[in-house]
């Protein structure tokens, strides 16, 4: 079973999702290219959420059987697994510590007059949200209000968005009238990777609630519902027969 978790270490902390039937031994391989730890100074703790690990609670358990499974060890939703480091000459903080790192830093008024910005050549070009709005989209209607049957909160999905012709995989969340762009029917879904723009809310108005840049919003011709399974980001091509 897939579980979203997060993973703490001295350089690092991300949110990964992990196959609960992983042993620790696995894990720790896995966690080499992330945490930069080698797997003989890896010590694994489990905690019961991110800030439990940060206030440096009591752990759930410390994670010292490399044969046992994640899921032996009581791996749930939203816990935190924080990798501590044993090597003698590891120096916590060499590639995270930017104190000492000198910064070019702009204001924002500095950043605006500057000709050879991204800024300024969007301004230029009349790209982006500087571009012009075509007579007939300024005036054309909402789309049809009409949804497929199977469009429903709580489907799996692919959908694609933005410019991209890339199906991301979610979870459908809401499905209804928005107070969005030009209005109409709107579909909000759940992403199961952080590829999307928000947590739910546009506007300051909240349709449904999920992690930061989970939640994305389309019309339903973007939607594709069918038997979608969550996918194991830790998974890679070694892992594939």
């Amino acid at each position: 079973m897939l579980v979203s978790l997060f993973v703490s270490s001295p350089d690092t902390h991300s949110e990964r999702r992990l196959d609960t039937d992983l042993t620790v031994s696995q894990l720790k391989d896995k966690l080499v290219p992330i945490t930069g730890i080698a797997q003989q100074h890896q010590v694994l703790r489990l905690f019961r959420s991110s800030e439990a690990a940060e206030k440096n609670e009591a752990p759930v358990a410390t994670m010292t059987d490399e044969s046992q499974s994640l899921g032996a060890y009581g791996l749930q939703e939203w816990n935190c697994i924080k990798v501590d480091n044993t090597d003698p000459n590891a120096r916590p903080g060499e590639f995270s510590d930017l104190s000492a790192v000198d910064k070019f830093e702009l204001t924002k008024e500095e950043y605006e007059a500057r000709p050879d910005t991204v800024l300024a050549h969007l301004k230029a070009n009349k790209m982006g949200r500087f571009a012009d709005v075509p007579e007939t989209l300024a005036h054309a209607p909402p789309p049809p209000s009409s949804v497929p049957s199977d469009v429903v909160a709580g489907a799996r999905c692919e959908v694609v968005s933005g410019d991209s012709d890339i199906a991301k995989r979610g979870t459908v969340r809401f499905v209804g009238e928005a107070e969005i762009a030009r209005g109409g029917v709107w579909v909000g879904v759940e992403l199961d990777e952080p590829l999307g723009k928000g947590d739910g809310s546009v506007e300051g108005k909240r349709y449904f609630t999920c992690l930061p840049k989970h939640a994305v919003f389309v019309r339903a011709d973007k939607v594709t519902v069918g038997d979608f399974p969550e996918e194991d980001i830790f998974a890679s091509d070694e892992d594939e027969i």
